[in-house]
């Protein structure tokens, strides 16, 4: 007995000693190391830069290395995809494809390509959109997903317009000669066999991106934190993160944010409260501008009662007073701030607990809000006032495409 005791004593360290060996083996890279085969989590960054926001990509791309770095981020546990479209003269412009973040064998952090996508589809076409998401969840199965909408931005309006050309170092800036036609909700993709540029309609873009697979979604780009650009996505995600005005070019500091996004349960305020304090706190005069909200996505429809209740019967607000946010843009109509919108429209109702019920709703919906005392282009905002979502100020006698579709959006058909 003593000797088959000790073969099996034999037998148990050699087998402590082979599963000590297989653990000094050389990282593979972002394969999971967890017995579900799942990640903790998955961040898409989808990136449209086939245009004048190019560098400002490759910068981003850096900055999230240096989050991975400095706080020692375990790409087994979480993966971070870039999809990327880029100036056909750029090197590897010609396709665009799925990147992920990868720590190599020798420790070093390198984007390694994953898939690559044909030009037949713009970046900004809903179909690609839901493609590369598909194949997010497919590459890498998780616990929860985040996504952030990386491009120019101008909230819910598609308008055509003649447009002079902006100043370079802005997120709104674009790269064609002045009086060009412009149009996009979001993103401006020069990259295809089709032979123009593209941008999508925010209806489009929200249906192309499935229910409740989203922990989060950011919008690196201008003016999309409208409260008609919201309720589209109100059933995509759980926190809604962006800015009501103008961006600088820059965008969101990924070296200070991601590891908050990263978190178990995503800290998006956090994140947040970090783009407005590196903005807020910047060295450079020019820089310290900033707006910036997140919303609580499970508070939207219990707004939407309150202004379905409160909107109908009463008179169109004057928007003298109110802060706009539109900036430099020239969009179908100006951007307005909901809540000091919201609060002249209900100014003259009966109720008198109108107020009081408004701005209890709205301090469950925005789970982080702050702004400079300057916007973008120079305004002073009201702060005390400042909801951080824009909205139209809507007016029933208003004629026209744009008109007619804003009447479209899903926000219109709730509340009025």
């Amino acid at each position: 007995m003593k000797h088959r005791y000790l073969i099996k004593l034999c037998a148990l360290a050699l087998t402590v000693m082979l599963v000590g060996l297989t653990g000094c083996k050389e990282d593979k890279g972002n394969e999971p190391d967890r017995d579900d085969g799942k990640m903790k989590k998955t961040i898409l960054l989808y990136a449209v830069a086939s245009n004048n926001l190019y560098s400002n990509l490759i910068n981003d791309k850096q900055e999230i290395i240096m989050a991975v770095k400095d706080n020692d981020l375990d790409l087994r546990q979480h993966s971070i995809m870039v999809y990327e479209v880029i100036p056909n003269n750029k090197e590897n412009g010609e396709t665009p494809r799925l990147l992920e973040l990868t720590r190599l064998n020798n420790g070093e952090l390198e984007y390694v390509e994953v898939k690559k996508y044909d030009r037949s589809l713009y970046s900004t076409d809903p179909e690609r959109v839901a493609e590369v998401i598909k194949d997010m969840q497919e590459l890498r199965p998780s616990k929860t997903y985040g996504l952030i909408m990386w491009s120019h931005g101008l909230g819910w309006s598609p308008f055509f317009s003649e447009r002079d050309s902006h100043p370079a170092e802005t997120k709104s800036s674009e790269p064609l000669k002045a009086n060009v036609p412009m149009q996009y909700s979001f993103g401006y993709d020069t990259n295809s066999t089709v032979g123009y540029t593209d941008k999508t309609d925010i209806d489009e873009l929200a249906d192309a991106i499935p229910e409740n697979v989203f922990e989060f979604i950011w919008f690196d780009a201008c003016m999309m934190t409208g409260i008609e650009t919201i309720y589209e996505f109100r059933d995509k995600c759980r926190y809604f993160g962006g800015y009501p005005t103008e961006v600088f070019s820059p965008g969101m500091p990924y070296h200070h944010t991601i590891p908050y996004l990263l978190k178990e349960k995503a800290d998006v305020a956090g994140c947040a409260r970090e783009f407005f304090e590196y903005y807020a706190n910047n060295p450079y005069q020019l820089l310290r501008v900033a707006t910036v909200a997140v919303i609580d996505m499970w508070q939207l429809e219990k707004m939407a009662d309150f202004c379905k209740t409160y909107y109908e019967g009463m008179p169109v607000p004057s928007a003298a007073g109110l802060d706009y946010y539109s900036g430099n843009q020239r969009v179908a109509y100006k951007y307005y701030d909901f809540g000091q919108y919201t609060l002249a429209k209900i100014a003259e109702s009966d109720d008198e607990n109108a107020e009081r019920l408004f701005r209890e709703l709205l301090d469950k919906l925005i789970v982080y809000k702050n702004a400079t005392e300057k916007e973008f282009t120079g305004k002073t905002l009201n702060l005390e006032e400042y909801s951080g979502i824009s909205c139209h100020l809507y007016n029933p006698s208003q004629t026209g495409a744009a008109a007619d579709y804003y009447r479209s959006l899903d926000w219109f058909k709730r509340v009025y």
